[in-house]
């Protein structure tokens, strides 16, 4: 299958096995871009930290073909892999740092946190390292777009393993019984959910428990209206949060709480109901990230007749906004970073088998999700993860969520206020005063 420009991934959702996909286990065919290692026959053995143990997430791709890359290159090359919880993977590798002994590849919080090892000049740029070794083109565009962003417009130093889109998951027979059309303006989005409404349908499922679910619909709005930079903006100083769009995009919002298209008691449902009622064909639609696959692949939990009632449809566009149909909503998760101090001739052509075949694997054999590019989607990969991929690759560019820049104050406040917005106890303009 020829590669797409912007041929974007393959996707299932992040870090987590959203269906095992029968393929072949015989990889002697998939590779090796290990030659002109000139370790050959040397002993090394390299650090690799991650939260996910090996037959989780990454490491269980991973670890296997670091085999591999030493049998294709006669190599003594091992992994050591150190696990941590990711609530204390900052810390750790604060305290490695200090001491000048980061891992030679990690698992990593994008944003600050990677921010502040880049100025440190302890990690590799993975831009110039790609483009060194020949490999700038398995990169997706959407998701070295992100990451620019998380890194400050400072780089691409991160590589992501795993990504997920944003949008609008879709009960086909719902729609087709009441004769709707996938909407591709917000306006179109309202008279869909109008209709919905009128005639007994509840239009989305919403987990107000979790609150984070309510500022995604601002966000979606507000990125639509401004751009994918409308928060980097905010950040920068050059937009203000108060400004009339985002009074706009917050009004908006709480107009589809009050009309009724989240549903009754929307603020008390969490993640879980949320996703059980759309599977359920209690609603008509569920804003999610791709993450969400693993659930709605899940026989014992879609009473929906399958994978293959369900759409996706990106969020619409608004009239007299700057954002495309081609602008996506996304997150890379935890990134895996190199430290800079150790990485050898060795350590590239594993970087450089590694990512030339990961992509491929991890969708292969997993149905796993990366920000990697992929060379063929298998054909027994489920409706769903093909309809994702063919998603993915109209991507041109990628906004963040609505939180992504806020300090932990600004967070709490924009999500625990946002249940008092929809509830109509703040007004819009009260609700970004607080932000603000």
């Amino acid at each position: 299958m020829k590669r797409n420009k912007w041929y974007v991934l393959m996707m299932t959702v992040i870090a987590s096995v959203l269906l095992v996909v029968g393929c072949s286990n015989d990889n002697s065919s998939q590779q090796s871009s290990g030659e002109g290692v000139e370790t050959e026959g040397e002993a090394k053995t390299i650090k690799y930290m991650s939260e996910r143990n090996e037959n989780e997430g990454q490491p269980r791709v991973v670890l296997p073909m670091a085999k591999e890359f030493a049998e294709a290159n006669n190599l003594d090359f091992n992994i050591d892999l150190e696990v941590v919880e990711q609530t204390n993977t900052i810390q750790r590798i604060q305290l490695l740092a200090s001491s000048n002994d980061l891992p030679e590849m990690f698992t990593y919080e994008p944003g600050k946190p990677l921010q502040e090892l880049i100025d440190a000049d302890l990690v590799v740029d993975m831009e110039a390292a790609f483009e060194e070794m020949g490999i700038l083109d398995k990169l997706n565009p959407g998701a070295v777009d992100l990451l620019k962003q998380l890194s400050g417009g400072k780089g691409l130093y991160a590589i992501p393993m795993e990504l997920n889109i944003e949008g609008y998951w879709f009960n086909k027979q719902i729609f087709e019984e009441n004769g709707l059309d996938i909407p591709t303006t917000w306006d179109e989005l309202l008279v869909v959910s109008e209709t919905l409404n009128e005639n007994g349908v509840q239009p989305f499922a919403v987990a107000g428990q979790e609150r984070w679910p309510l500022t995604r619909y601002i966000n979606a709005y507000a990125t639509r209206l401004y751009g994918v930079e409308a928060m980097a903006k905010v950040n920068d100083g050059e937009l203000s949060i108060s400004d009339e769009g985002f009074v706009e995009a917050t009004t908006m919002v709480q107009d589809m709480a009050q009309k009724g298209y989240f549903g009754q008691g929307f603020n008390a449902i969490d993640y879980q109901t949320a996703n059980d009622m759309f599977l359920n064909g209690q609603a008509a639609m569920l804003y999610m990230g791709s993450w969400v696959l693993s659930d709605l692949n899940d026989e014992s939990r879609n009473n929906m007749g399958g994978a293959e009632n369900i759409g996706f449809f990106n969020v619409p566009v608004v009239e007299g906004g700057v954002g495309t149909a081609q602008d996506y909503n996304m997150n890379a998760g935890l990134v895996t970073v190199f430290a800079k101090n150790k990485f050898d001739d060795t350590m590239k052509e594993w970087a450089k088998y590694l990512y030339s075949n990961y992509a491929d694997r991890a969708l292969s054999d997993y149905g796993m999700i990366s920000g990697l590019l992929v060379e063929e989607t298998p054909e027994d990969s489920s409706s769903l993860t093909q309809l994702v991929t063919e998603e993915l690759n109209k991507v041109q560019n990628a906004s963040l969520w609505f939180e992504a820049y806020f300090d932990a104050r600004t967070k709490d406040a924009a999500e625990i206020n946002a249940q008092l917005l929809v509830n109509g106890d703040l007004t819009p303009e009260e609700y970004l005063a607080e932000l603000e």
